[in-house]
C-alpha cells in the first residue's frame, strides 16, 4: 500500500515513522519541513499536495489540530475528496466531533465516489506514538477496518471496533473528559495531602491499593505532579480543547454538564497563565498557586 500521511506533528510524526519502519510506503507534504525530511531520510517520498496524494495512494491518514481543519481538508476548496481517485480509503486519526466525522463520511457519500472513510482517534499520548503502543479506536464499514489493520497495528498495540463512523470519537471524547477531570481531582488531592503534610509515597501507596485509586493517580500523580516535570506529553490546551468537544457535544444532546463545566474551568484558567504548552498535568501547580496561605504558613 502507498500511503499518503497528513498532518507531522507531535503525534503524527512518530505514528508516520513507524509506518516507514515496518515497511509501508509513505508520502508526505508538510509545511514543517524538519519533520518532512526525517520522513524522507526513512524511506518517504514528498508529494507536491494533498491532492496529489488523494490521486496517488492508496489510503490517506490525516490527523490534524481540530474540526475546522478536517473540514477544510475533506470537505473545502482543493479538498481530498474533489481530487481523490477512485477506492481511496481515507482514515482520519483527529480527536474531533464525531458529528463532524459523520458529517464527512456524508459529504462523500453523497459525492458519488468510491470512497472509503474511517473514523480512528487514538489514546496513548507521543510515547504511545513513539513506541507503536498506541489504543486505536476505529469506527466505519468493518470489512474497511478490518483490511486496515495491518496499518493500524504499524502504529498502535490495541485496536478496538466501535461500530459506524462517528462512534470512535465519541468514545475518545468521553474518555478524555474522565481523564481530564480525573487529574483535576487527583492535583487538588494531592494539595491538601502535602499541606496536611502527607508523605507522598504514602499516600500513593494507600490510594492505588484503595477504592480512590485511577489510573492517573498511578502513572500521572508521581510521573507529573509529585516532581513538578510538565513537559509534554500532552498540552494542555490540546486537553482543553477535548473538553470542550464534551461540553459542545453534550449540549446538542441537551445533557446536564455540571461537572465537565467547572474540569473546563479549571483547564482554561491554567491556560490563561501561560501554561498552555506544558503537559496538561500542570494545573496542579495552578491549584497549588491559589490555595489561600493559612496562618500557620504565614509564621512559617
Amino acid at each position: 500500500m502507498k500511503i499518503g500521511f497528513i498532518g507531522l506533528g507531535n503525534m503524527g510524526l512518530p505514528m508516520a515513522l513507524n509506518l516507514c519502519k515496518k515497511g509501508f510506503s509513505i508520502m508526505v507534504c508538510s509545511s514543517k519541513k524538519e519533520s518532512q525530511n526525517r520522513i524522507l531520510e526513512a524511506g518517504g517520498q514528498a508529494a507536491e499536495s494533498f491532492c496529489t496524494m488523494a490521486e496517488e495512494c492508496d489510503v490517506v491518514i490525516s490527523i490534524v489540530p481540530a474540526d475546522l481543519e478536517i473540514r477544510q481538508l475533506y470537505m473545502g476548496e482543493k479538498s481530498l475528496i474533489s481530487a481523490a481517485r477512485q477506492g481511496l480509503i481515507c482514515i482520519d486519526m483527529t480527536s474531533a466531533m464525531g458529528a463532524t466525522k459523520k458529517e464527512i463520511a456524508l459529504y462523500i457519500e453523497q459525492s458519488g465516489k468510491n470512497i472509503k472513510f474511517i473514523d480512528a482517534p487514538v489514546s496513548g499520548g507521543v510515547s504511545g506514538a513513539e513506541g507503536g503502543t498506541l489504543t486505536i479506536m476505529a469506527g466505519g464499514e468493518k470489512n474497511v477496518v478490518e483490511d486496515c489493520l495491518p496499518i493500524f497495528q504499524a502504529m498502535g498495540k490495541r485496536i478496538v471496533y466501535t461500530g459506524e463512523v462517528g462512534s470512535a470519537s465519541n468514545v475518545k471524547m468521553i474518555n478524555q473528559m474522565l481523564n481530564a477531570a480525573n487529574t483535576a481531582v487527583a492535583a487538588e488531592a494531592l494539595c491538601l495531602s502535602r499541606r496536611l503534610g502527607v508523605d507522598d509515597e504514602i499516600l500513593s501507596q494507600v490510594v492505588n491499593e484503595s477504592s480512590g485509586g485511577s489510573y492517573v493517580f498511578e502513572k500521572n500523580v508521581p510521573k507529573y505532579m509529585m516532581t513538578g516535570n510538565h513537559q509534554p506529553g500532552f498540552r494542555l490546551k490540546l486537553m482543553k480543547k477535548d473538553v470542550e468537544l464534551y461540553l459542545e457535544t453534550a449540549k446538542k444532546m441537551k445533557e446536564f454538564t455540571l461537572i465537565p463545566q467547572l474540569v473546563y474551568q479549571i483547564y482554561a484558567a491554567a491556560e490563561n497563565q501561560g501554561n498552555g504548552d506544558l503537559n496538561y498535568t500542570c494545573i496542579y501547580e495552578w491549584f497549588k498557586q491559589n490555595q489561600p496561605v493559612l496562618e500557620k504558613e504565614r509564621l512559617d
